[in-house]
């Protein structure tokens, strides 16, 4: 018996790896999402000499969305994680992108990172912002929640909290991602407006 243990072992081993493949199969590819900016189109149409410059400061994101994988709710507290619709960048970095881009378009000015740009010192407004949700739930609406200050020097002009519902999907993720992303730019729409109106009072 004890011989014939070392020659089993290796056609016991190949045989178990031939059955998990032909159970698992071929691992389908991974996808990889981005969040995209307004088109240009959409531009304000205020004009100005001198951009004024508005600071940014760093984008908060919920924990759990804070991960390479697209979180979708599916009820009862609970949340799903899909292994193989991942975000393209941290979501947080993403986010912010896309808000510079579109606040130095919309506004318009010239929106800077507060934390690592010197023209940031000039700035004439700092906004901050803190994502509260920022996911599709079990009936595929996408939300976001969101919370803004915009402060002038230390004192705060405006403190705001917005919430966006679209029509989005459960397991269709170019659909998710376009839900969310069009959250994104409807929140960015109204902070523009609401930082357009601080600068126009700031003139008058």
């Amino acid at each position: 018996m004890n011989a014939v243990r070392p020659f089993c072992l290796p056609v016991l081993t190949c045989l178990f790896l031939s059955l998990t493949g032909c159970v698992g199969g071929t691992t389908p590819p991974s996808q990889f999402y981005l969040l995209e900016p307004l088109n240009e189109n959409e531009s304000s149409v205020i004009e100005t000499k001198t951009k004024p410059v508005i600071a940014l400061g760093r984008v908060r994101i919920p924990r759990y969305v804070d991960r390479p994988q697209i979180v979708v709710g599916t009820g009862g507290n609970t949340y799903h994680l899909n292994e193989f619709n991942r975000w393209a960048e941290s979501l947080d970095a993403n986010i912010s992108r896309v808000l510079m881009q579109n606040l130095s378009m919309l506004v318009p000015a010239e929106v800077v990172e507060a934390r690592s740009s010197s023209l940031a010192r000039q700035a004439k407004l700092r906004v901050s912002l803190t994502i509260l949700e920022f996911h599709v739930d079990q009936k595929g609406q996408a939300g976001l929640t969101a919370q803004w200050f915009i402060r002038r020097g230390q004192d705060v002009i405006q403190n705001r909290q917005v919430s966006y519902r679209l029509p989005g999907s459960t397991d269709d993720y170019s659909t998710i991602v376009a839900a969310l992303n069009e959250c994104l730019n409807r929140m960015s729409r109204d902070l523009s407006a609401s930082l357009q109106q601080v600068l126009q009072e700031m003139r008058s």
